[in-house]
């Protein structure tokens, strides 16, 4: 095996170990930040990782016989495993074939069709109004990505991940569809206002009201890991261009560097930006959703035009 191929397998491990590890340690932070804005001392960093072993080792109540709801967190961790495994780690890519854009794309949609699935499948009125509002955010922020991905997919003439964020050129469309895909990453990962499905005061977790145990636990590890990637996908997308990796080993090794880096600066962002936001309602995130995306489509034809 040559020596840049060891360099590549090294890279992706550490990029395999930096998603399964740092996603609870990134949510640490957000609680760490938040407490401290609300005058309190706060959990240590650790509070994530120590609240998912507790999970990890209590048994869930199973509250029916379907088989979906068994298996929805898992298949949940799956797709967002499988997403991380998509993206950039310095110059290398764990997982990397054309058109992976699609599959990036598609992956990170099947989590929180997971997350809906196991709420639809208990007779829980909280599980299925939860899951009735994730699938309303799902219908209108799934569409605004999608035509933010045909951007950059025609700016740099590709549908490989790794390939667009070394091929893309600085368009007045460019920059305004990477500002609404830093809105529509935002709610995605359903972050402070958006947080809108699951809702503790209101209808006390929504989807997974009725999860407990090991089953909640899977849940959530599957979603702090999704909002790795989707946050990994965003700083990717603004250090790859600047960077422009050649795949030596110095180069690589600075990327990755500033990835992870970046990705823990945007952290305390998102933390303050839900301790200073009330939850939004449904319906008005909608009309938000639904004209951001009409936007979006004006961006599109942007681009067409070489704009």
């Amino acid at each position: 095996m040559k020596m840049n191929e060891y360099v590549g397998w090294a890279f992706k491990i550490a990029g395999v170990i930096l998603f399964l590890l740092l996603p609870p340690y990134l949510d640490g932070i957000a609680r760490r930040v938040k407490a401290r804005l609300q005058y309190r001392r706060g959990p240590p960093l650790s509070q994530t990782w120590y609240d998912l072993k507790k999970l990890f080792a209590i048994p869930s109540v199973i509250p029916t016989k379907s088989t979906v709801f068994r298996i929805a967190p898992y298949l949940a961790l799956a797709s967002a495993i499988t997403a991380a495994l998509l993206l950039p780690y310095g110059g290398y890519v764990p997982i990397n074939y054309g058109y992976n854009l699609i599959v990036f794309f598609y992956v990170i949609v099947m989590v929180s069709v997971f997350i809906m699935l196991g709420g639809f499948s208990v007779q829980s009125a909280f599980s299925h109004l939860g899951s009735a509002r994730e699938m309303q955010l799902l219908l209108t922020v799934e569409p605004i990505l999608a035509v933010v991905y045909g951007v950059l997919a025609y700016n740099a003439g590709s549908l490989n991940i790794a390939t667009i964020f070394n091929n893309l050129h600085l368009t007045p469309s460019l920059i305004l569809a990477i500002i609404i895909l830093a809105y529509a990453l935002y709610v995605e990962s359903g972050f402070v206002p958006f947080d809108i499905a699951e809702a503790e005061q209101e209808v006390i977790g929504g989807p997974l009201s009725e999860y407990s145990g090991r089953l909640l636990g899977v849940f959530y590890y599957a979603i702090y890991i999704k909002r790795f990637a989707l946050l990994w996908f965003f700083v990717s997308l603004i250090t790859y261009p600047v960077m422009r990796p050649i795949n030596d080993v110095i180069t690589s090794v600075g990327l990755f560097i500033v990835q992870i880096l970046l990705t823990i600066a945007f952290y305390p962002i998102i933390a303050a930006l839900e301790a200073t936001n009330a939850r939004l309602r449904i319906d008005h995130v909608v009309k938000v959703n639904v004209k951001i995306f009409f936007i979006g489509l004006g961006i599109l034809a942007m681009a067409f035009m070489g704009w």
